[in-house]
């Protein structure tokens, strides 16, 4: 039997015995990891230029208690996380947990988007943005 994952295949043995997973750790070329950490400034630059064009108002390398965030609108409670390549390992990713706990607790949505997302699909950032501030308004009004 054959699952298809992100990172690749997982073979597993018969249905009905044990299943048994293959670690997915595909060595990932150093070229596209260099390329990630190199450009990371570039894109949050290219976010902080694109959301001043269309008139938001967030501040660029927020802190919040021991946390900073990539952007943070404090009128509506809104942080932006550019997450690079790094954000797809599962340990990096578990040292979020504290930081979201704390986060939400303040009632600050974070946004997490890819930098990636942020080249590719620009249009699609500011789409979920307006609808989280729409939410915000909407809870606002009673």
């Amino acid at each position: 039997m054959e699952i298809f994952h992100k990172f690749g295949k997982i073979t597993t043995k018969h249905p009905t015995m044990s299943s048994q997973i293959i670690a997915l750790h595909q060595k990932v070329p150093e070229k596209i990891i260099r390329h990630s950490l190199n450009n990371s400034i570039e894109v949050k630059e290219h976010l902080d230029i694109k959301l001043i064009d269309k008139g938001y108002q967030f501040k660029r390398n927020q802190i919040i208690g021991r946390y900073r965030f990539d952007f943070y609108c404090p009128k509506f409670k809104i942080a932006i996380e550019v997450d690079g390549y790094a954000h797809e390992f599962s340990d990096i990713h578990n040292l979020d947990a504290p930081k979201k706990l704390f986060i939400s607790s303040l009632g600050i949505t974070v946004l997490r988007f890819t930098d990636h997302q942020i080249l590719v699909d620009i249009c699609e950032i500011f789409r979920a943005i307006n609808t989280q501030i729409k939410s915000k308004v909407n809870s606002y009004v009673v």
